[in-house]
């Protein structure tokens, strides 16, 4: 306490000292003075802790010399005499740039606070992190900032970022403008009609486009984004934003043409993928039936996902099952049948499979299924010692989601899988999920199972807390005949 008294005391002596020759008022204003106390920012803290409050009484005159003088301050002094700085911009724009370039700092802490300060100043902040957004640097921050701080007027600079060098590839600008809309109180389509009208880049309304993408007060314009940009597009990037943004776009013929022509047109696998999933997502998936032939397996993984219950593919999507080259193909086309009971063939062949992402897919097909086909090779799959634990995992489902009464034992090598000191992650799972499916079958066969396991020495601890836990006097299954 006296400590702090000193200093106050001592600063107020150097603030009488600066101010001797006429009073604070007058020497405020005299610019040896103010040039004086921005010398003394750098100095020890009594000393620039006066400073500081000549400087905040120092009116336009002070604000100008510390814009002037802000590169050459030490960052400490910076720190010191932000306060009055932030004073000054209420008033002087000259201080106000100040500020922005503090925002511009290397030094974090000092970015922090001229940020914060740029928040509280209002309308005069928000111009000033306007300006901000479309430097690369700090922009960012900026364009979150002023979405929220005022929505109305963060729009237009955040559209006009965009239309900047290398705007339109910052996610962020997009992310501040869905803030922005969301937040207005205006009439901000009529703000998206203004921009647009001014003929921006393809590349700028294809950004905007996704940032407006699940806004529904927003979906007319967004389609009118789209059908001014996507004839013209000829990038990448652009074309791709279009293309994930027509997904949620509104009815229009023209994007719809477009879309078509981007399913087998580009020479990038991306756009076609994208160009399927987007013709999908609006109503025509019967034009993506030549895609189940693409060069490339993610375009046709995709077409034939989109394709599903199309029965003028079925025989195609069925083929593709059982002899694409490619896993991710076949997963795709037996999950594609799984609503389509000529194919129940394929999908209980591809339970066999020889890799395992295609067999878990069959399997998971047949677990939402209401017969019991495939059972024989599901049962096979999850007594196999060498099986990939994912495929077990799906054969556990299986077996609770159709009562399988009769996978007790089998399930009982499941949970012994776990016993060895060395047993993998994915077995201590599978053991558990093994041990939750006996007690849901509820069977004598499984309550056996369960008691002889209570038994096994070699059964993990936390296994064995599992088993500890009393069984329900029914499980789900337990009335249920195989």
């Amino acid at each position: 306490m006296g400590t702090t008294n000193g200093r106050r005391a001592l600063a107020l002596a150097t603030l009488l000292s600066l101010s001797a020759a006429g009073g604070t008022a007058r020497a405020t204003a005299d610019p040896a003075a103010i040039a004086d106390a921005v010398s003394q920012l750098d100095a020890d803290h009594d000393r620039a802790t006066a400073a500081a409050y000549v400087l905040q009484a120092g009116g336009e005159r002070a604000a100008k010399q510390l814009h002037a003088a802000w590169p050459t301050i030490s960052p400490l002094g910076q720190k010191r005499v932000l306060g009055a700085l932030t004073h000054l911009a209420a008033s002087h724009d000259a201080a106000l740039d100040a500020l922005v370039e503090a925002a511009r700092s290397d030094d974090e802490g000092l970015r922090d606070r001229a940020f914060e300060a740029l928040r509280q100043l209002g309308s005069r902040g928000h111009r000033a992190l306007a300006a901000l957004v479309a430097d690369p640097a700090v922009g960012d921050r900026a364009a979150s900032l002023l979405a929220r701080a005022d929505p109305d007027f963060a729009i237009a600079p955040l559209l006009d970022a965009m239309a900047a060098p290398k705007g339109s590839d910052r996610p962020a600008l997009r992310a501040a403008l869905g803030t922005a809309l969301q937040r207005s109180t205006g009439d901000p389509n009529a703000k998206l009609r203004a921009w647009l009208a001014s003929e921006p880049a393809v590349s700028s309304i294809a950004s905007a486009s996704m940032g407006l993408v699940g806004l529904e007060a927003q979906r007319a314009p967004m389609t009118s984004f789209i059908a001014h940009a996507a004839p013209r597009s000829k990038e990448f990037a652009s074309t791709w934003r279009l293309l994930q943004s027509a997904k949620a776009a509104g009815p229009n013929a023209e994007i719809d043409s477009w879309v078509r022509s981007q399913v087998d047109g580009p020479a990038e696998w991306m756009l076609r993928q994208a160009a399927v999933e987007a013709s999908a997502a609006r109503g025509h998936r019967e034009d993506l039936r030549a895609s189940l032939k693409d060069a490339y397996p993610r375009v046709r993984a995709s077409a034939v996902t989109a394709l599903s219950g199309d029965d003028g593919s079925m025989l195609e999507r069925a083929t593709l099952a059982r002899r694409d080259p490619w896993p991710m193909v076949r997963a795709a086309a037996v999950r594609s049948l799984r609503s389509e009971g000529d194919a129940l063939a394929v999908v209980v062949a591809s339970v066999d499979d020889s890799m395992s992402q295609v067999r878990v897919a069959a399997i998971e097909v047949l677990t939402a299924s209401s017969h019991d086909e495939g059972w024989e090779r599901i049962h096979r799959r999850l007594r196999a010692r060498d099986e990939w634990p994912m495929v077990t995992a799906a054969a556990i489902d299986y077996v609770v989601a159709h009562c399988r009464t009769d996978a007790a034992e089998a399930l009982f090598h499941v949970v012994m899988r776990a016993a060895p000191g060395n047993a993998v992650t994915e077995d201590l799972n599978n053991a558990a999920r093994a041990i939750v499916a006996l007690r849901a079958l509820g069977s004598p066969e499984a309550v056996a199972t369960v008691e002889q396991l209570r038994s096994t020495e070699s059964i993990p601890p936390t296994l064995k807390m599992a088993l500890e836990q009393p069984l329900a006097e029914d499980g789900r299954c337990a009335r249920t005949p195989p």
